[in-house]
């Protein structure tokens, strides 16, 4: 029988396994390996994680689901209980390479993808299953771009996995799903903070061409963004919507 979910942690429990097995073929999980499972709520997913030979570090902050999970796994598992955000680096510092899988709870997602993406001690892989619309923004392409999608491109290669019905979880949540799977750089060509510094300040407002966002806010003349967005193959009038990681890689080398 499933625990009752509660809103403050924005509990959604997942019960398809059929979808955990797609999370941990996502996941190539390697017998020995590190992973660090965010909200393990009822095990579904952990079971998983221990059956393909992972060591699971799982941190849960509903302390009602602690004792449940220490029974169900013993000494198989390292459980944490506590807020992730809050001690992301106390649980991260000694762990050495790792994955991050997770059914996330939606309500903190870009706090997770904020904390991990820019983390000192960085996964090398994160697979999470996030809303379908927040999944398709991480993904996104020109024209398509938002900051959500230049931050995590920033930092990761990013693929949308599959999708995931509401269905599969109980209770069900008034939105789809999907599971996507960012791989961390090892050694960006340029820090990625300086594309995001860059970003934020061209997508400050959608309706503007990039040019006067950019002049706007004195970070070069319009001139000089329009000169710029030539020479990379670009319209003048270009919206940041439309500027690929690549491109704001190049306007950090150019401005």
């Amino acid at each position: 029988m499933l625990p009752k979910a509660k809103k403050q942690f924005g509990q959604n429990f997942l019960r398809d396994k059929g979808i955990v097995q797609k999370i941990i073929k996502a996941a190539e999980i390697v017998p020995g390996e590190t992973v660090l499972e965010i909200g393990p709520g009822t095990g579904i997913l952990t079971e998983a994680l221990v059956a393909a030979g992972a060591r699971v570090i799982a941190v849960e902050a509903d302390r009602d689901l602690v004792a449940p999970l220490r029974a169900q796994f013993g000494d198989s598992i390292e459980l944490v209980e506590g807020d992730i955000i809050s001690l992301r680096d106390a649980v991260t510092a000694k762990l050495g390479p790792y994955k991050l899988v997770a059914n996330i709870p939606y309500n903190i997602t870009s706090k997770i993808l904020e904390t991990f993406l820019a983390s000192k001690t960085p996964p090398t892989r994160m697979v999470l299953m996030v809303q379908l619309e927040v999944a398709d923004r991480i993904a996104a392409a020109p024209p398509d771009m938002s900051l959500l999608s230049v931050v995590c491109q920033a930092y990761a290669d990013v693929k949308k996995v599959f999708n995931v019905s509401r269905t599969a979880f109980k209770p069900s949540p008034n939105v789809d799903s999907a599971v996507v799977r960012l791989d961390l750089r090892v050694a960006p060509t340029i820090d990625p903070e300086k594309i995001i510094r860059l970003a934020k300040v061209g997508f400050s407002s959608r309706r503007k061409q990039l040019h006067r966002n950019l002049s706007a806010s004195t970070v070069a003349a319009s001139a000089a963004v329009k000169e710029a967005l030539t020479q990379i193959g670009l319209p003048p009038e270009a919206r940041a919507e439309t500027l690929s990681v690549h491109n704001w890689i190049q306007l950090v080398g150019m401005l």
